[in-house]
């Protein structure tokens, strides 16, 4: 009987390992199925609408699954890239088959106010083609209507509604929750418009940092007012007027929000997707039951050429994120990965010119030295250097912008922020409070006091302060000798604060305003360039990496979370998390994304975590 059991146990093991790797041989041919098939040939209708529809959040570059991504699935939308956008527009202008465009910004999550600009004047030069622009929405966030805002007929469902909020947002503050904790938080800074810290070490906002967010945000809502009061051919105070009194025209309305929007001009039409479908098709033509429509994506593919490469080139080289020491996944600025980029921008003889995008609310000031060393070895090569500013280049991020010989911005893109701020929890308090000493010995008063389970003493603190100060005269020096501008003018501009492009223009941070096409062509001038190719230097993805997009474009992340943790046996009541973030609102999902980026990121060491807290991105603006 024990030999029968035996033999049963081995057949069982064997039928295990053969079925396991026949499952194995099946998932990895599904998968390279999905990296090497190419798509279906995509053609455009003789007469259609291109459907312009960026959703998730804008970005330069693509970035990677995270294990954050896998937990929503295909539920979170994918983010669209700027440069797409922007060149689907730039090619439908001249193309007889397009006959219309359709602005889609329903799952749109996320545009800072420079990016609003940019793709602003894209749609504008569209417009002004001749050809008709339709915009329709369930609803409208301020973001989204202010694309929407470009089309000649906006139509909005009968149950919508569309809120104007102005621009702002809420901080918490932990110092009261961190002194229950008896964690004490010792913050170092230079600056006293530096405000990234206060969260820890305040219950509200100082009248300092008051005061430069509102200036910032002020001027940003006066872009954002008279680009789109113009747009829908009304006054600025007529559209302030909507957002002031909203309440009132909505209890007018008997609470009809669609019928508001509609009497105060800000949409055309009301009725729902169907009567939309047939306005459109009206002017394209009907095709498979709607209007004759290709959406952006299928139209770059469609239209794609591939380029002879030229024998002069601007090189552009994407800085999006915040900077950190190393190397670094793309969504964020490592040093060694940049530089890389930028010593293989010196050394190939047909880049003649580089254009620097950033898009970055800083991080690490010694990995921007880094990356603005690089950059200098660049110009020293004999290639001139031009910035072009996204949405913020701010603190690290206007670091490694100092020394271009050209600083393009947007006006709205947010920079400045020279200042210098360093934070260092220590939790001698909290594990006295659990009953645990810390005690040692040393041959210096600096032996131990670097350790954050004993506090700071005071010769350290005397450290930190110094090694701030001396980084702040480094940032001083290098923003008046990178922009020729005399050091008491930087000292008066510096101190944290925050500006807006157009300030940042009058104050001499930056030399003009434009977008990324500007910058390229100026780049080009600055190298005598008359005939030339940009072309975007990037590293290429890891297998992992394109294995982990593949996967979540094509399965969605849900299944592969769910696969993973039944794959390591984890309790039913986690996995339900798989199923239950999906089923959440677009917003809300997305809020979900950035609390659980900074508890699963990506590549970091848990001593840099801090370094995230630390970024000027404060406020959220909607």
């Amino acid at each position: 009987m024990r030999r029968f059991f035996s033999g049963l146990g081995r057949l069982i093991d064997g039928l295990m390992t053969i079925t396991g790797r026949i499952i194995f041989l099946l998932v990895l041919a599904f998968v390279l199925l999905l990296i090497f098939s190419s798509p279906a040939t995509v053609t455009v209708p003789s007469t259609s609408a291109l459907v312009w529809a960026p959703t998730g959040v804008i970005s330069e570059q693509r970035s990677p699954a995270a294990a954050s991504d896998l937990m929503f699935g295909t539920g979170l939308p994918q983010n669209s890239l700027m440069p797409e956008l922007l060149e689907s527009l730039a090619v439908a202008e001249n193309d007889g088959r397009i006959g219309a465009l359709v602005i889609d910004v329903s799952e749109l999550l996320g545009v800072s106010p420079a990016q609003l600009e940019t793709l602003g004047d894209a749609l504008q030069r569209f417009a002004d083609t001749g050809k008709p622009i339709y915009a329709f929405g369930e609803y409208f966030t301020q973001a989204q209507y202010a694309l929407a805002s470009y089309a000649d007929n906006i139509t909005l469902h009968p149950m919508g509604n569309l809120m104007v909020t102005g621009f702002g947002g809420n901080q918490l503050y932990f110092r009261d929750l961190l002194e229950r904790l008896n964690v004490q938080v010792h913050v170092f800074r230079v600056g006293e418009f530096k405000s990234a810290a206060e969260p820890f070490s305040r219950m509200d906002m100082s009248e300092e940092a008051r005061a430069d967010n509102q200036n910032l945000l002020n001027a940003l809502w006066s872009r954002y007012l008279t680009r789109v009061a113009g747009n829908r051919e009304m006054s600025t105070a007529q559209l302030q007027s909507y957002a002031d009194n909203y309440p009132t025209l909505l209890e007018a309305a008997n609470g009809n929000m669609a019928r508001v929007a509609f009497e105060q001009g800000l949409v055309d039409n009301i009725a729902d997707a169907n009567s939309f479908r047939r306005q459109v098709a009206a002017e394209v033509g009907v095709s498979n039951g709607s209007f004759s429509q290709i959406h952006y994506l299928d139209y770059l593919n469609a239209t794609f050429a591939p380029q002879v490469p030229g024998t002069d080139q601007v090189g552009v080289i994407v800085a999006e994120g915040t900077i950190m020491p190393g190397e670094q996944p793309l969504g964020m600025i490592g040093a060694d990965s940049l530089t890389a980029l930028i010593q293989q921008a010196q050394q190939d003889a047909s880049i003649r010119a580089v254009v620097l995008r950033v898009d970055s609310p800083g991080g690490s000031a010694l990995a921007s030295e880094q990356i603005r060393g690089a950059l200098d070895q660049l110009q020293l090569a004999g290639k001139p250097l031009v910035v072009s500013m996204g949405g913020q280049a701010a603190s690290g991020g206007y670091w490694i912008s100092a020394s271009a010989d050209q600083i393009w911005a947007s006006p709205s893109t947010v920079t400045g922020s020279i200042g210098v701020i360093g934070m260092i929890p220590t939790f001698e308090r909290a594990l006295s409070e659990l009953g645990v000493g810390v005690d040692g010995v040393g041959t210096t008063e600096l032996t131990r006091a670097g350790d954050p389970l004993s506090g700071l003493n005071e010769p350290m603190r005397r450290v930190f302060q110094s090694s701030i100060d001396d980084t702040y005269a480094r940032f001083i020096n290098l923003v008046a000798e990178g922009r020729d501008l005399p050091r008491e003018d930087v000292e008066n501009i510096a101190g944290g604060r925050v500006w807006s492009g157009e300030q940042a223009l009058e104050i001499g941070l930056v030399d003009q305003l434009g977008d990324l096409d500007q910058a390229i062509a100026a780049a080009a001038e600055l190298a005598e360039l008359d005939d030339y190719e940009r072309v975007y230097l990037s590293r290429p993805l890891t297998f992992g990496e394109q294995l982990l997009l593949q996967l979540a474009d094509s399965m969605g992340g849900a299944q592969i979370l769910s696969t993973m943790m039944a794959a390591q046996n984890m309790p039913a009541s986690f996995s339900g998390l798989a199923t239950v973030l999906p089923a959440l609102s677009a917003e809300q999902r997305l809020r979900w994304q950035s609390l659980l980026s900074l508890v699963l990121p990506a590549n970091h060491r848990p001593d840099q975590l801090r370094t995230l807290m630390l970024c000027d991105d404060c406020l959220t603006i909607k």
